[in-house]
């Protein structure tokens, strides 16, 4: 039996990443897990980054994965993936909000980047999930039971530019922080926000974000490119350790455990439970629960 038998749960940026990890952390529990990105891919001929890969790999192993493409910058496109989900499926058990939009990171300082970037990370990373939650509700409500995961950044909080003032790190100082961290700022508070109003209703709302950088696909990217140093990523955690946080928000107790932002390892550690791998087995990657400090 799987700790989420039964369930029917929506993970979005799964084609890669923490949204990949995710989506076959929570199947290897039991869970439906519908999947969406940009990038759907051909199932006859899965590629890695798209959500068919995703798909062939939670199949292989007996798991239960449909993919359904999604563009969370267009709120016509996140219409219709819902529309498509709850015709399939009748109810949304489980709403992970994980795919993001990184806008600038790059070097544009809040002055010098230009207004659609500026309103395409709150329109992905704010206005996107509160549409797939909302649409999820009203099944959740009717059931006394529904469970909403938020992914955040630490960006948003504690690693955003030093709240005390100067001195700032050359990273916040040149990197362009500035849309990407108020948008999942906002995701915090939304969701803290929507978890006093659910409250008493069996429904829970939670964000938890990596305690250290996860070297996803894209940043390795950027690594790559030299759009980010690599010496950003001194204790870099894989990202199992943030699936394993996620599956653990979803089995919580939503009298209790709502309106927490949480940080992967450190919440993990706090609830004393250990990281399986993405199949439910041994995982032997590192488990950071404490952030890197660097520095200015």
């Amino acid at each position: 039996m799987g700790e989420l038998d039964g369930k029917i749960a929506i993970v979005t940026g799964a084609s890669q990443g923490i949204g990949m990890a995710t989506a076959e952390r929570m199947a290897s529990e039991g869970a439906t897990v519908i999947i969406g990105a940009r990038t759907p891919g051909d199932e006859a001929n899965p590629e890695p980054k798209t959500l068919a890969h995703t798909v062939s790999i939670i199949r292989s192993r007996g798991g239960n994965a449909h993919a359904i493409q999604i563009d969370m910058a267009k709120p016509e496109s996140r219409a219709a993936f819902m529309d498509e989900a709850l015709a399939k499926f009748g109810k949304i058990d489980i709403v992970i909000n994980n795919a993001a939009y990184g806008a600038g990171m790059s070097g544009e300082r809040l002055w010098e980047m230009d207004e659609h970037r500026f309103h395409k990370a709150f329109e992905v990373n704010v206005f996107g999930p509160r549409d797939l939650i909302l649409r999820a509700l009203p099944g959740m409500v009717e059931q006394n039971w529904g469970r909403i995961v938020n992914v955040s950044s630490t960006v948003a909080d504690r690693a955003a530019p030093n709240v005390e003032g100067p001195p700032f790190l050359e990273f916040h100082r040149t990197n362009g922080v500035a849309a990407y961290a108020s948008s999942k700022s906002a995701l915090n508070l939304m969701t803290r926000s929507l978890a006093a109003e659910l409250h008493g209703t069996g429904i829970s709302a939670n964000t938890v974000a990596p305690v250290n950088s996860v070297i996803t696909e894209n940043v390795q990217e950027m690594i790559d490119t030299g759009m980010i140093s690599r010496d950003r990523f001194q204790a870099p955690e894989g990202p199992e350790v943030m699936a394993e946080a996620i599956l653990a928000l979803c089995l919580a107790d939503p009298q209790v455990s709502t309106g927490l932002t949480t940080y992967s390892g450190q919440y993990l550690q706090q609830i004393a439970r250990p990281v399986r791998g993405r199949d439910g087995g041994e995982y032997s990657g590192k488990i950071t629960t404490e952030s890197v400090k660097y520095d200015t």
